[in-house]
């Protein structure tokens, strides 16, 4: 029965798709115009993953492990008139002061200028060869990982982990190249060895997984919520005011609860991987930003004796609430920057259309509005 099924419909599909095709309202559009709409689509699409990896990878990896800078500075006093204000001036000595310098990554702009005079103007998007690469290999292992396991409840969460633990190489030596001053080290020499993958696979796993986590702990206050039964049945037009507000406040409580595991859950994992990523980073490469290796006191140098890494909790706790507020303040402005420039590219795509079809374009939203396999 299958196999007639499947030979009816390669043998009435083409058919079928064809008349389809033929009965439809056609748009019909000049090729000049076709041309033009593509690549502003495609251009369009490349400017908004660049400004999203500057502004969503680049920038929030140096927030993370930057350690803003304090500057001694050093003031003698005037040159005293008497003998006994010089005696009391030699029992005093000059006035040191300690003057915490304004974060390197506190603004977009003033980041990405430091990164241009540091590393030239490709150093906005440091590192993005490295990122597909990961990316790449990330997805293969997730891919290969669900043809293996059997699909059950949690299944995704367990594939995270398994393709985080093994990628996590990868993901440091992409984390080394942004932080990492400009040099010729090539991309297999920044990947760290074997010893080094035990401390990096169990941050990775966490922050590979705490979005799924995140994902269904929302699904299910949605199904506690009984917002997925009401969707099913879509009866809001039946609903009074009382039914309406219920169902706008319960939704706004997942947004909230969502918002929540994003701060709480997926953010310190992500914090926490980069920083320990970072402290392995080898003593012989400088950072770009200011950064303190022994994470206040906390990690040893493997010179002196310790581990040279810091701890999955520490390295959470060593980031401080002033830096966690500005990693913050950084996501927010970074989407906000990506929200204008996507709403300007679709209205510029809209304008462009309209320019190119002209009175075609309303015709033809005309018939497909009364069209029976379009309305």
């Amino acid at each position: 029965m299958i196999q007639h099924i499947a030979r009816r419909g390669l043998e009435y599909g083409p058919a079928l798709f064809k008349r389809a095709k033929e009965e439809q309202p056609q748009l019909e559009m000049p090729t000049g115009g076709a041309v033009l709409l593509i690549v502003t689509f495609i251009v369009s699409m490349m400017a908004i993953c660049l400004v999203q990896y500057t502004l969503t990878d680049v920038l929030p990896i140096l927030a993370m492990v930057e350690t803003p800078a304090a500057a001694i500075t050093v003031s003698n006093h005037d040159e005293p008139a008497s003998k006994d204000e010089k005696e009391s001036l030699l029992e005093t000595g000059p006035t040191i002061t300690l003057v915490h310098q304004k974060p390197i990554t506190s603004s977009i702009r003033g980041t990405i200028r430091y990164l241009v005079s540091e590393g030239g103007k490709l150093a906005r998007w440091r590192g993005f060869r490295y990122q597909m690469i990961y990316a790449f290999a990330a997805g293969w292992v997730i891919n290969g990982l669900e043809a293996l396991v059997p699909r059950f409840c949690g299944s995704a969460i367990i594939t995270a982990a398994i393709a985080g633990a093994v990628t996590a190489n990868l993901h440091a030596a992409w984390t080394h190249k942004v932080i990492s001053m400009p040099s010729d080290v090539r991309f297999w020499s920044r990947i760290p060895g074997r010893k080094e993958w035990k401390v990096l696979a169990l941050p990775a796993a966490v922050a590979a997984t705490m979005p799924y986590v995140s994902l269904f702990i929302s699904k299910g206050f949605i199904s506690l919520f009984g917002l997925d039964r009401e969707a099913r049945r879509n009866e809001f037009a039946d609903y009074n005011g009382g039914q309406m507000a219920s169902f706008i406040l319960r939704w706004v409580a997942v947004l909230v609860i969502s918002v929540s595991c994003t701060l709480f859950l997926c953010l310190p994992a992500l914090v926490t991987q980069v920083r320990v990523e970072a402290s392995i980073l080898p003593e012989e490469h400088d950072t770009i930003v200011p950064f303190d290796r022994t994470f206040g006191g906390k990690v040893v140098s493997k010179v002196l004796g310790g581990t040279g890494c810091v701890s999955f909790m520490d390295a959470w706790r060593s980031f401080n609430w002033e830096a966690r507020r500005r990693l913050i303040k950084l996501y927010i402005k970074g989407f906000m920057c990506i929200a204008s420039l996507a709403f300007i590219l679709v209205h510029v795509l809209a304008l462009e259309v309209f320019l190119v079809m002209g009175p075609e374009l309303g015709k033809f939203l005309a018939e497909a509005k009364n069209h029976p396999m379009l309305s």
